[in-house]
């Protein structure tokens, strides 16, 4: 079994068009952003973010629409943040300064939230984390991030009826080491397939965060 061999999510679902600064700005004309982020959901994020993919805006932890969100185009992960305006702009921040940030911060202290200062003008940005006076500067990508919202199956039944898709287990093992970073014990990862060749969804049970979720394609038969 060839497990690289995974279907795409159809990126023409979310294709991203890069932006031009001068444009991004008519877009933006707000002041800094700051919102909190728990630090959690943007270490389970980084899991399914692209890794050195020539669609740039992929190789990001973005927030958007109220969510945190990434995928490599074969899975991916959004979960709702409370307190988040849904109508705020994106906010791309690559996926390596993510990890800089979080390696500031002691496993035990990653339960708590940080705070994004966004710039949507200069797309300049800081991950902060007072607690241990820990920050990371970054640049936001300039471009748009996909439509993330239209990769996850709508409708989900308890029990899949057909024939049952094959599925990268790599893939699936990164889903419980999310399960780890949300705060559950890596275990009580729930799949739902909604067919052989469209994609899944995974449930993340028993974590402090219950509108995460994850999606996956399956492999090529």
């Amino acid at each position: 079994m060839n497990l690289t061999a995974t279907r795409k999510i159809d990126m023409n679902q979310v294709t991203a068009t890069p932006v031009a600064i001068s444009e991004y700005q008519k877009e933006t004309n707000m002041e800094n952003i700051e919102i909190e982020i728990p630090m959690q959901l943007l270490d389970a994020a980084t899991i399914t973010a692209a890794v050195k993919d020539i669609r740039f805006y992929l190789n990001a932890v973005a927030i958007d629409k109220g969510h945190v969100v990434s995928t490599d185009g074969h899975r991916g992960f959004a979960c709702e943040v409370d307190n988040v305006d849904k109508e705020l702009p994106q906010i791309i921040i690559p996926t390596e300064s993510v990890k800089f940030f979080l390696k500031k911060i002691p496993a035990k202290n990653r339960k708590g939230h940080c705070q994004i200062k966004f710039n949507p003008k200069t797309r300049e940005g800081e991950i902060l984390f007072e607690g241990l006076n820990a920050k990371e500067s970054f640049i936001g990508c300039d471009g748009k991030y996909p439509d993330w919202q239209r990769i996850f199956p709508r409708e989900v039944t308890a029990e899949y009826q057909g024939y049952y898709p094959t599925f990268n287990w790599a893939y699936m093992h990164d889903f419980q080491k999310m399960h780890k970073a949300l705060g559950g014990n890596g275990l009580q990862v729930l799949l739902y397939p909604t067919g052989v060749n469209s994609a899944a969804k995974v449930v993340f049970d028993s974590t402090p965060y219950p509108k995460a979720k994850g999606v996956i394609m399956p492999l090529r038969a």
